[in-house]
């Protein structure tokens, strides 16, 4: 007779390919299925909370898809993404109009395209990216009041300045419908909303003005560098005066004094394009200053409207020309249909970041430091920047994330983009790229957990940790599915990160399963665990909670009276007060369930219209009640009650790894085993059921005793519950514990108590 300990679950659902690798650390604590259990760090395992209703997304027959945007931790919102529409939810109701519609906003997106998406928020604002649309940005004015629409460019990202023959000669230098006529073929339909950067050289690259008398100058367009200098003997100030409005305002930038003892020669920097001027305050003397832009050419820039042929093409302007002669000094839009839109977005460094379009798969774009919308290329550190990868493979961007460096997936490698030095930041003269890795990333968001990332590698099936390593000095990328490789079978469709109250990792798979990873690295823990449910998850998001709890919404495909129909549900957050608490009334083990409270208590539970015709198992005042079928939106309870859960009902089911244990005679596998006992270490448990022999045979852990008052439901149980099970003799020792009814159960360890037969 033998006496086996298994102390801990935390390595959790591991492949069947493991099933006869005992000899591995992490199979004494994995588990053959862990079916709507969560992994708690500490090496238990406890039944996952029911999902509630919220409501209905807005079309039955085709997928949304769900993202959280939190402003802060108290103002947080869902975002409810459909075909070519956009829906907002807030504590877990949808965000109406002033007529009590659900407010909607217009989107290009097509369901095809929802899992494309990649986004990133900075405040009140988040931007959206398609490789087949182009940016655009979702911006919240008050809680009830939204925008989304294509991004308002400052200045646009554009590609590398043409270096032919061919010019462009615009018809004006301002206004709508002016006509671009180039010198040889250039336009194409595809160029329709792109924009074109049109440059002269410079009229006037500099202004004086006489110090004889208190004056001023007049203004000059000045971005990137600029010089002042004065001549003569004179005494007085001379300042340059900044405007950023167009000249409707001015302020000093600098301001140079002499008592007719000295002249100035001094330089500055504009990081966009301003208007600048000199100002004279006059003491006596004469002499003179001059104020000179280095650049030697103005910039404008274009939206094209329409081609009319190779050579031609309508467009507005957006940021005045300076002159309507032909010039080379022109550059095509960087993002357009012709070319291609980005498809990942992320902040780094004070910096907005796109990257990998059709064109350029392996091309990002920064913008202007705190200047987001801002992409113009200049010799200054903090303008706009645009980097190309040197690989040995054109493999397209797939995500950015920022950490130190700014971190970068392709489909075949993992790269690092920082300075030449740890010391100083990434600028437009001082980039260096470095390849961590060729696993190669799947097209979608990576996650920053802590000080780590998770990607998932290109074939989907792979969730990897990218994290820095001392001892390589960069980057390692370990897989986290080595030992699960099965649980992403139909590949990771989308990804979310609860942090609290314990660290997950969600996942949506292509089989329509919900599957977590309990995750908290330093600890050495990492284990899977699947999730099902009456229909089949179908995206994921994660948003801060009112109680400290992160919350987990979810979208979920169901049949309901024989249609098809797609839900907003969530995880219930306070599953874990009232379960401390022992709030039995305030459970939530079911699935899209409602709660009513029947004042004066009621056998009658209406509210149900969104379950009509399905069978639901059904806790009232805390107790079980007979399940019942759904008519009229209302179910009959046996006997009357005040607190009433309703929901579809959900198993869950813990099979530890097969027992192995040597004896005197060598290995136990292959030979006849019988277990007599099962002893678990429970907290806060009521019900739940034991099996020996693979789920044929289920005997109870904990019902109902006769010292328990029958007016009430039984208690709930903590400590060690030793079970008697009905086994016989086989050559493989399949244990299982589950629980079917809306109860909790927390599995803390198991003690088994068996015996090896034969040899």
């Amino acid at each position: 007779m033998a006496y086996q300990l298994i102390p801990s679950f935390n390595a959790g659902e591991i492949s069947p390919y493991l099933d006869a690798r005992s000899d591995l650390e992490k199979y004494a604590s994995g588990c053959r299925l862990l079916e709507n259990f969560i992994i708690l760090p500490y090496g238990g395992v406890y039944r996952r909370p029911g999902t509630e209703y919220l409501g209905r997304a807005k079309h039955a027959d085709s997928r949304c898809r769900l993202i959280g945007f939190n402003f802060s931790i108290t103002t947080r919102f869902v975002l409810e993404l459909g075909s070519q529409y956009v829906r907002f939810w807030s504590n877990g109701v949808p965000v109406t109009t002033t007529g009590g519609l659900p407010l909607e906003l217009a989107t290009p997106y097509l369901e095809s395209e929802l899992r494309d998406l990649q986004y990133v928020q900075i405040n009140d604002v988040m931007y959206f990216v398609h490789p087949a649309h182009e940016p655009r940005k979702l911006t919240r004015r008050a809680d009830t009041d939204w925008t989304f629409a294509p991004v308002a460019w400052d200045w646009p990202a554009f590609l590398d300045d043409n270096t032919d023959a061919t010019t462009i000669t615009p018809s004006a230098t301002t206004g709508t419908g002016i006509t671009l006529t180039a010198s040889a073929a250039t336009f194409e339909s595809g160029h329709v909303g792109a924009y074109w950067q049109i440059a002269h050289a410079r009229a006037n690259a500099s202004v004086t003005v006489s110090i004889t008398a208190s004056n001023t100058s007049s203004s000059l367009a000045v971005i990137g560098s600029w010089e002042i200098t004065t001549y003569g003997t004179w005494a007085g100030t001379v300042q340059v005066q900044r405007s950023e409005d167009g000249g409707a305002t001015w302020e000093t930038i600098r301001s140079f004094a002499s008592e007719s003892n000295r002249n100035v020669s001094a330089t500055g920097k504009e990081n966009k394009e301003v208007l600048l001027r000199l100002a004279v305050a006059f003491t006596s003397g004469s002499g003179t200053a001059r104020l000179e832009a280095v650049q030697s050419r103005e910039y404008g820039f274009v939206k094209i409207t329409e081609v009319t042929d190779s050579t031609h093409a309508k467009a507005d302007v957006v940021n005045a020309l300076t002159a309507t002669t032909a010039t080379k000094a022109w550059a095509e839009g960087a993002w357009s249909q012709r070319r291609g839109y980005p498809r990942t977005v992320t902040l780094h460094e004070q910096r907005l970041y796109f990257g990998g379009t059709s064109a350029r798969p392996q091309s990002l774009w920064g913008s202007v430091i705190d200047d987001f919308e801002n992409f113009r290329v200049s010799s200054l550190d903090d303008s706009g920047l645009f980097f190309t990868l040197s690989a040995q493979e054109s493999n397209p961007i797939q995500w950015l994330l920022s950490q130190d460096q700014l971190l970068i997936g392709t489909a075949g490698d993992e790269w690092t983009l920082g300075s030449s030095d740890s010391n100083s930041a990434l600028t437009p003269t001082n980039v260096r790229a470095a390849r961590q890795s060729s696993y190669g990333s799947k097209s979608l968001r990576a996650l920053i957990i802590n000080d780590v990332v998770l990607f998932v590698q290109r074939q989907g099936r792979k969730v990897r940790e990218l994290v820095y390593s001392f001892e390589k000095d960069g980057w390692v990328a370990q897989d986290l599915t080595l030992l699960s490789e099965h649980i992403t079978r139909g590949e990771v469709l989308e990804c979310a990160f609860q942090q609290q109250p314990d660290a997950i990792y969600w996942t949506i798979t292509g089989a329509g399963q919900l599957v977590g990873m309990t995750y908290e690295r330093l600890q050495n823990v990492v284990g899977w665990h699947r999730h099902t449910t009456d229909g089949a998850f179908e995206s994921v998001a994660t948003t801060y909670g009112a109680n400290g709890a992160d919350e987990v919404w979810v979208a979920v495909r169901r049949t309901i009276d024989g249609q098809e129909v797609r839900y907003i549900e969530r995880f219930r957050t306070d599953f874990r007060e009232t379960f401390e608490q022992e709030d039995k009334v305030h459970w939530w083990y079911l699935d899209c369930a409602r709660r009513v409270v029947n004042t004066p208590e009621s056998a009658t539970v209406s509210g149900l219209d969104h379950l009509e015709g399905k069978s639901v198992e059904i806790l009232a005042d805390g107790a079980v009640s007979p399940g019942r079928e759904v008519s009229g939106g209302a179910v009959t309870l046996q006997s009357p009650a005040g607190i009433v859960l309703a929901g579809l009902p959900f198993t869950s089911t813990l099979r530890p790894m097969k027992l192995e244990m040597p004896d005197q005679q060598g290995a136990s596998r292959g030979r006849k085993k019988r277990i007599h006992r099962m002893l678990l270490s429970l907290h806060k448990s009521l019900g739940g059921e034991v099996s020996s022999d693979g789920g044929a045979r289920w005997g109870a852990v904990y019902s109902r005793s006769t010292g328990d008052h029958m007016d009430d439901s039984p208690p709930v149980f903590t400590g060690d519950k030793n079970v008697v099970v009905a086994g016989s003799h086989a050559t493989s020792a399949d244990i299982a514990v589950r629980q079917a009814q809306p109860l909790p159960l927390t599995v803390l360890d198991l003690v088994l108590k068996w015996e090896v037969y034969g040899d």
